[in-house]
C-alpha cells in the first residue's frame, strides 16, 4: 500500500516518452529536475513523521505473513520519494509516494471506513494525515515550476520531431 499525491499534466507522459527516445541524458536530467522541484513536498512530509505514533505501534504486525509494522520514523522518512512513471496504465506521470507500509496504514487508517485504529489516529489530523497536507502547502509553487519544465520538455521533442 503506498500512498500517493498527483497532479495531472495532459501529454507529458509522450513528451517525456519521445525524449528519452530522442536523448536519454536529457531524459535523466528531466527526471533529477522533477525530483528536485517535488522536493518540499517530499520534505514536508517527511518532517511530519514523528518519532512516535502510538505505543501498539512498536511492536511486530504482519497479517497473512506482510509485514507491516512496526512503526521507524527513520524507514517512513525515507520512504517518501517523488518519482517519475511514464509506464502503459500508471495513474500519474509524476508523483510523490510513501513505500514504508506502516507509515501508509498510519496516514490512511480510517478513510474509507471508521475503526478504531483511525479513531486512535485522529487525534493526528484526519486521513490524509500526511502525504496531501504537505503536498497542499506547497503544490502552488510545485504545480509552476512542474508546468514550465513540462513545457521545455515539450518544446524540445517539438523542435527534434519538427
Amino acid at each position: 500500500m503506498t500512498a500517493t499525491v498527483r497532479t495531472e499534466f495532459v501529454g507529458a507522459s509522450d513528451a517525456i516518452k519521445a525524449l528519452r527516445k530522442i536523448d536519454p541524458d536529457l531524459r535523466k536530467e528531466f527526471t533529477r529536475q522533477v525530483k528536485e522541484i517535488a522536493g518540499p513536498i517530499v520534505r514536508a512530509a517527511q518532517s511530519a513523521y514523528p518519532e512516535r505514533y502510538l505505543s501498539g505501534m512498536d511492536r511486530k504486525w504482519a497479517p497473512k505473513g506482510r509485514s507491516i509494522f512496526p512503526y521507524n520514523a527513520k524507514k517512513a522518512r525515507s520512504g517518501v520519494q517523488a518519482k517519475v512513471d511514464t509506464r502503459r496504465g500508471a495513474h500519474s506521470v509524476i508523483a510523490v509516494t510513501q513505500k514504508d507500509p506502516a507509515a501508509s496504514v498510519i496516514d490512511m487508517a480510517g478513510k474509507k471506513s471508521s475503526n478504531a485504529l483511525g479513531q486512535r489516529l485522529d487525534q493526528y489530523g484526519r486521513p490524509s494525515r500526511v502525504m496531501w497536507p504537505s503536498a497542499e502547502a506547497n503544490l502552488d509553487a510545485v504545480q509552476r515550476e512542474m508546468s514550465a519544465a513540462v513545457n521545455d520538455v515539450m518544446r524540445q521533442v517539438a523542435k527534434e520531431i519538427g
